[in-house]
């Protein structure tokens, strides 16, 4: 049989098993689950085994009658097990040297010294996987409590209510992002552009437009306006708009910028951007749909 010590691999790939395996000697092991799927690969080359798990196993794997099996006709020389399989030298390397008869009693010692310093080892190691396994289970069964479910389902709400909205003005009433228009010093009324030729469209197109007005109008974006500014609106119908089917709402606001004092926003340095990028670990994209929505106007500038 093909062994393998307990402790070597996580128990979730464990199963159970009525498998019974002796020593030479005649003395049981504690044998109670085995792994069906395991792969031996050696050279691109791999072969399916299945193991039995063993408590107290001296040595960590090994490879059994079924594997040698397998690998018929084979070798074995000083440096290991050797084969062909699809036509390729394979080498199965003994992980020690063979032991001679002439062993003095100090080499035994440290041999067995090795042998329960790994044991320990496997110990720990199973030790560590049935603790991860117990603490994961722990947290998954307080996850299921009937306590922590409300304040799961609290904290759901509660972003769907103040992070998530379908309207874009859902949170117009913080005023946290409102902006007044910095006139120059010397406007006046009579420098408001009050006329602009309005711009020629199809009759389909400008259904689609009375139809789009409107719904800015339910959204509560727009509202009807008595002011003597005039801009013209126009429809952009590029690539982008092409691909979503529909074309985009423009207003010409150009007229405006000529009674407006110029602010200057410089735009980072590309290079400056790419180095502190270097070692950064988590890099993440936030898009603002319809950005200029979400802009309030102050009301004595609407």
């Amino acid at each position: 049989m093909n062994c393998i010590q307990e402790g070597l691999i996580p128990t979730n790939y464990f199963e159970k098993t009525k498998q019974k395996l002796s020593t030479a000697n005649g003395e049981n092991l504690r044998v109670n689950f085995k792994v069906t799927d395991v792969h031996i690969c050696n050279e691109g080359i791999c072969i399916k085994q299945s193991f039995i798990l063993v408590k107290d196993l001296d040595i960590g794997i090994i490879l059994g009658q079924p594997f040698l099996e397998i690998i018929k006709p084979f070798k074995v020389k000083t440096e290991g097990i050797t084969t062909k399989i699809f036509q390729q030298k394979i080498l199965f390397a003994f992980n020690e040297k063979p032991i001679t008869k002439d062993i003095n009693l100090l080499k035994t010692f440290s041999l067995f010294k090795e042998h329960s310093v790994n044991l320990i080892k496997t110990k720990e190691n199973h030790l560590y996987f049935m603790k991860q396994e117990v603490s994961n289970k722990k947290l998954e069964q307080h996850l299921q409590t009937s306590q922590i479910r409300e304040q799961i389902n609290s904290l759901k709400n509660n972003i769907i209510n103040n992070i998530c909205s379908d309207l874009p003005d859902a949170f117009w009433h913080r005023k946290r992002h409102m902006v007044s228009l910095p006139y120059e010093k010397d406007f006046t009324e009579q420098n408001i552009p009050t006329k602009a030729r309005p711009i020629q469209m199809t009759y389909e197109l400008k259904e689609h437009c009375k139809k789009e007005i409107q719904e800015l109008l339910n959204k509560r974006l727009i509202r009807p306006s008595k002011s003597p500014w005039s801009c013209a609106t126009f429809y952009v119908n590029k690539n982008s708009e092409i691909e979503r089917g529909t074309p985009r709402l423009v207003i010409n606001y150009k007229p405006l910028n000529t009674v407006l004092q110029w602010i200057r926003h410089p735009i980072p340095n590309k290079k400056d951007l790419l180095k502190r990028l270097t070692e950064a670990k988590i890099f993440s994209n936030f898009d603002l749909k319809s950005g200029f929505w979400q802009i309030q106007i102050q009301e004595n500038d609407r």
